[in-house]
Order: C-alpha cells, then sequence, then structure tokens
C-alpha cells in the first residue's frame, strides 16, 4: 500500500506531496493520491480501500494475498505497519490474512538478516501478524519470516521472505551457502511442496518480490524456478508484487537477461522479449512457470486489486485458478469527492479471452501479446522509476 502518515492533501508534488504549496498549483496532491506523481499513498486510501472491499466482497472471501511494502520507507515503518494490520484485522476480522515482508517494510529499507541478526524483528512480526499465522508455524515465521497455511481442505498458501532472495539485500548471504537464510528458506519450501505432493495437496506461493534475473540473485532465481519447475503439479499459482505494474513472467528454463534500467519502457521491452522467446516445446518437459505480479494500491497508476476465482467442486481440479477480476479508483475523478469507490478494470475472460488461468492460457496469451508488437522508440522512454 505504500503508505505515507506525512502525506498531505494540497502539498507539492516536489516534496513529495509533505509540503503545502503557498498558492495552489496544478502539481499539488490530491486528496486520496496523486495519479502520475512519485508520491506514496495517504492513510485514508487505504481506510476507503478497506471499506470499500468490506462492503461490495467481505462475504464473499475465502482469504486475502497481502504482499506486503504497507508502510513509506522511513524509521516509522513498524509503527505504520501496527496501524495498517490493526485495519486489516478490523477489515477482515476471522478470514486468513496471508502476509509477507517488502523492502520497505523495514529499515533501513532493503536490509533483512536471519534471526542471528534480526531475530528482534521477526519477533516483533512474528508477534503482529500472530493472528494469522498458524500456531504451527510460529516458530518458522521467527526462523525467517516465511510460513505455510491451510486455507481450504487439501490448499495451503505459502508465504515466502523475498527479502532473503533480493539482490538489493546485503545482510544475508546468497542461495548457495548451506549456512544463508536464503538457502535454508529453499531447503524448507522444498519439504513443504514435496510433503504436499504425497497428501495430493496444491499451493499457492506467494511472496513480495517476484523471481526474475532483475530482482534475485543469480543462485537464488536458478534454485527458484528448479523448484517450482519440480512441482508445477503442486503449485498452482506464483503470486507476486514488488513493481506495482500489472503484468506477468513466463518462465521456461532458459537464462533470461534483462537490463538493469529501471524505468517502464525498458522493462516492457524486457517482457515482450520474454514472451517472444518462450518456446512451445517447453511446456512439458520441462513445464513453463508463470508468475503473476499484481499492481498495488499506490495512486501513481491508480490504486488497484485483484479478485481471484478457483475451483472448489472438482475434486481433480482442486484450486485451479479460474481467472481474476480486476478493479481499480479512478483518483482524477474521486479526488473531488469525500469519498471513493472502484469500478471493475477487467476480467480475465472478457479482456484476454482466457478459458483459465492455467500455463497453457497464459502461453497462448503472452504469444499474442507479441504478434504486433513494435520496440518503443528511445526518444519516447521518460524513465519513469516503477519502482518504490
Amino acid at each position: 500500500m505504500h503508505i505515507d502518515e506525512q502525506y498531505k492533501e494540497n502539498a507539492t508534488v516536489k516534496s513529495a506531496c509533505h509540503k503545502v504549496a503557498r498558492k495552489m498549483t496544478q502539481s499539488t496532491a490530491g486528496k486520496w493520491g496523486s495519479p502520475g506523481q512519485k508520491c506514496d499513498a495517504p492513510f485514508e486510501l487505504a481506510e476507503q480501500t478497506l471499506g470499500w472491499i468490506s462492503k461490495e466482497w467481505l462475504d464473499k472471501l475465502d482469504f486475502v494475498i497481502w504482499t506486503g511494502d504497507n508502510a513509506k520507507k522511513r524509521k516509522d515503518v513498524y509503527g505504520l505497519n501496527q496501524r495498517t494490520t490493526d485495519l486489516m484485522l478490523d477489515t477482515f476480522k476471522d478470514i486468513p490474512v496471508i502476509p509477507s515482508f517488502g523492502n520497505n517494510d523495514v529499515f533501513p529499507h532493503n536490509q533483512m538478516g536471519g534471526p542471528d541478526k534480526d531475530g528482534d524483528l521477526l519477533d516483533f512480526y512474528g508477534t503482529l501478524w500472530n493472528h494469522w499465522i498458524p500456531h504451527s508455524q510460529r516458530s518458522t515465521f521467527r526462523q525467517g519470516g516465511y510460513f505455510m497455511i491451510q486455507v481450504t481442505p487439501n490448499m495451503y498458501v505459502i508465504s515466502l521472505n523475498t527479502m532473503y532472495f533480493y539482490n538489493k539485500n546485503k545482510a544475508v548471504q546468497n542461495c548457495n551457502r548451506a549456512s544463508s537464510p536464503a538457502h535454508i528458506q529453499l531447503k524448507w519450501l522444498e519439504r513443504q511442496l514435496s510433503m504436499a505432493r504425497m497428501k495430493n495437496a496444491k499451493i499457492y506461493v506467494t511472496g513480495h518480490v517476484p523471481p526474475s534475473p532483475r530482482d534475485y540473485r543469480n543462485s537464488c532465481l536458478s534454485q527458484f524456478m528448479r523448484i517450482a519447475s519440480d512441482y508445477t503439479d503442486v503449485i498452482l499459482g506464483h503470486f507476486f508484487a514488488h513493481l506495482n505494474m500489472d503484468h506477468f513472467l513466463i518462465f521456461d528454463g532458459k537464462r533470461q537477461e534483462i537490463s538493469t534500467q529501471r524505468d517502464i519502457s525498458a522493462y516492457t521491452d524486457w517482457l515482450y522479449s520474454m514472451y517472444q522467446s518462450i518456446d512451445i516445446n517447453f511446456i512439458s518437459p520441462p513445464p513453463l512457470v508463470v508468475i503473476q505480479v499484481a499492481p498495488s494500491i499506490l495512486p501513481v497508476y491508480y490504486p488497484t486489486f485483484r479478485i481471484y476465482q478457483y475451483e472448489v467442486n472438482q475434486t481433480d481440479r482442486l484450486g485451479h485458478l479460474l481467472g481474476y477480476a480486476q478493479y481499480y479508483s479512478n483518483l482524477t475523478k474521486w479526488n473531488s469527492h469525500d469519498h471513493l469507490e472502484y469500478e471493475l478494470e477487467y476480467t480475465t475472460q472478457d479482456a484476454y479471452h482466457m478459458p483459465d488461468l492455467s500455463v497453457a492460457s497464459y502461453y497462448n496469451l503472452a504469444k499474442a501479446m507479441t504478434i504486433n508488437f513494435t520496440d518503443y522508440d528511445d526518444d519516447d522512454d521518460d524513465g519513469d522509476s516503477i519502482v518504490y
């Protein structure tokens, strides 16, 4: 959600929406947020968003995936996470919520060690999220900030601590070191998936930073993708965030290179290159892996969230993702009102004609997207940052 308690309506966007302008200009902060500007979200946007979800969807939800980055990167991230967690608890009550660490949920941001270095931090969040972490998983969480929860019969969600894979986190070693929290987490993940396979259970995997050569250490990306490829019969969905943009990644086991530039055009070019290079022969074997990257409650691109549907009636297809509906709030409109509403942006069936969210459906979508694609002209590259 990228909440900023210092956000002020009518502040200048040049001050990160912190300092009120002496005279009104076009570049001032809106009531609920500032679309197209590098300002974070006012707390009131989170309140309005969760209020709308509560009004429209609360009685229809089975569980909630909460992918992190709840606070602006300041020293007060812990107090703000406490406040945000209280709001989530008040909204969803006994509905399971699956939280995960964002790189801005720790201070200094991007830096998080194992229990020997950051035991107090793990204890803090273990207590903060105690309502949602199963009792049997609390010791696991305090060892690394990851856990597993059962959400429906024979269906589980694994929340990973992707901070340990993140290449900007200098507090841990790479995934090849047996003593590294990153390596230990991957071993734990593989054990959970192996046990799920023996029980014929299904798993969704979630975390903050999506696996890609852009953001993961090489050793962590290769090991994570090996595990994901080995357990495509168990893992029915990967749900990540961090980039604030609506997109998906698709891997076929081949090396994917990416520019380290952090602007929209360069990243989009890389996505299309990825989609173009995927080989149909890699569907099986080895299987493709699809990583869904959801947008966020961040004003810069309009606040957005998704409602997923999954199979619960057919035992042999339990947990298979059927589609999602994406909702957004047009802040340009609602900034002149005393409340805001969300509206349907699209559904995967109507917008992309996807019969479901299977790997085959995503493969077909990726190929359809590349048919008429041409590279963006370099002169149009505005260099806007996509990561906060």
